[in-house]
């Protein structure tokens, strides 16, 4: 398995990275000549919006500059962002479609550099379904530890830029809710590079934000660290939150 790697949130990297995976989209649908594929945008239109959005970030990163003087908003930052999260929807549908699973792969990291740009420029994330499904299939492939914890801090990050609305999380009837997955991956994810003080920030997160399905991931967890053989420092912590979230309440 090749190394997992996640972009450079900045408008060149996606210049420079997304053209060619594009070009091979649009490539096999040309081939195809397929007009049966999912939704209205086809890869000709959706490579032009790209290259439209590459320049609108680049704008807005100009903008930011502090000598400039017409400084891009968070509002607008926050349309701009969504407006692209819905391109790379659109183009997940259509590398599936056509059946190029590296076009896809390549789609997906850059999903989650779109997540990140948006937060590092002050923006909100108002949508998360295509960035948790990207992110949880990253960390479902991603072994090294050091990659690991690359991963757990772009999960912080999209956490930290998630729109109020969300994280206020009113209704709990879905138990597949992107929220609720998001807080339970980033803490599979910590618990996974095997690094107490990650995996304390990380179980402070999820108690806070996911109280009722501490009990449950935490006894999930102690099961894991038998099953996985994981080293002592590691079981130390889980075993703590453990007793306190766990056997603690079951006693009351």
């Amino acid at each position: 398995m090749r190394p997992m790697y996640l972009p450079d949130p900045t408008a060149a990297s996606f210049r420079n990275q997304l053209d060619d995976p594009l070009a091979d989209m649009l490539e096999a649908w040309q081939l195809r000549d397929d007009s049966s594929g999912p939704g209205t945008a086809t890869p000709a239109l959706l490579s032009e919006a790209f290259r439209q959005m590459y320049d609108a970030m680049q704008r807005t990163e100009a903008s930011l500059n502090p000598a400039v003087g017409n400084q891009a908003s968070a509002a607008d930052v926050t349309e701009m962002g969504e407006y692209a999260l819905e391109l790379f929807d659109q183009s997940l549908h259509w590398a599936n479609h056509l059946d190029l699973p590296g076009v896809f792969e390549t789609l997906q990291l850059f999903t989650i550099a779109m997540a990140r740009w948006i937060a590092a420029h002050g923006g909100e994330l108002l949508h998360l379904d295509p960035v948790v499904d990207a992110l949880a299939r990253i960390a479902n492939e991603t072994r090294e530890p050091a990659e690991l914890l690359e991963l757990y801090q772009a999960m912080g990050e999209v956490i930290d830029a998630t729109a109020a609305t969300i994280r206020q999380d009113l209704d709990k009837s879905s138990p597949g809710r992107p929220w609720r997955i998001l807080q339970l991956n980033r803490a599979i994810v910590a618990t996974r590079t095997h690094q107490p003080d990650v995996m304390e920030e990380a179980f402070a997160v999820l108690v806070e934000n996911l109280p009722e399905d501490a009990p449950g991931f935490f006894t999930q967890g102690m099961e894991q660290m038998d099953l996985l053989n994981y080293p002592p420092h590691v079981r130390e912590v889980m075993n703590r939150y453990y007793r306190k979230w766990s056997v603690n309440r079951s006693l009351h």
